[in-house]
């Protein structure tokens, strides 16, 4: 199966408001950050999705993501402690050392003055130059993170197991 084809897939598990705005977000993404990588990965212990887009084929180093969840979307910027400065509007949710998100109901919320302005300062921050003509693709790691996961939780079951 493709990459498209396994991210159509991942998609379908989603209730089909969440789906739609998932897919818009993604739509949007791809337009506003042309030739980044889309680095999938699902992580099935908390039911999400997420897709950062990342100048390298690492998601670490991605600029902002869309994570799904069976309840809502989040659009995530990976340097939103950053970024909190220069967000007037404090849509900027989350207090980790690195990573904001804000929840977006529907793909037309990205089109804000708010988000949009996010976006820019994510982009300035990141210093990325953005290339029309490259063509980034998506890197599917879904399986690289159901096998984290099994490891983490044999040696838990080891841990357990010893004590």
């Amino acid at each position: 199966m493709n990459a498209e084809a396994q991210l159509a897939s991942f998609f379908a598990k989603y209730e089909p408001a969440i789906a739609k705005v998932g897919k818009g977000l993604r739509a949007k993404l791809r337009a506003r950050l042309p030739g980044l990588f889309e680095i999938v990965y699902v992580y099935e212990n908390q039911n999400s999705l997420v897709i950062s887009y990342s100048p390298t084929e690492r998601g670490s180093d991605g600029l902002c993501g869309i994570a799904l969840y069976p309840d809502c979307v989040k659009l995530f910027f990976g340097h939103g402690a950053q970024l909190s400065k220069s967000d007037p509007n404090r849509l900027l949710q989350g207090s980790g050392k690195t990573v904001r998100h804000v929840v977006l109901n529907t793909a037309a919320d990205f089109d804000s003055a708010g988000i949009e302005g996010l976006m820019a300062a994510a982009v300035k921050l990141a210093k990325l130059p953005l290339d029309a003509g490259a063509n980034g693709s998506v890197i599917i790691k879904a399986d690289e993170q159901k096998q984290r996961s099994r490891r983490a939780s044999n040696q838990e079951s080891r841990r357990t197991l010893a004590e």
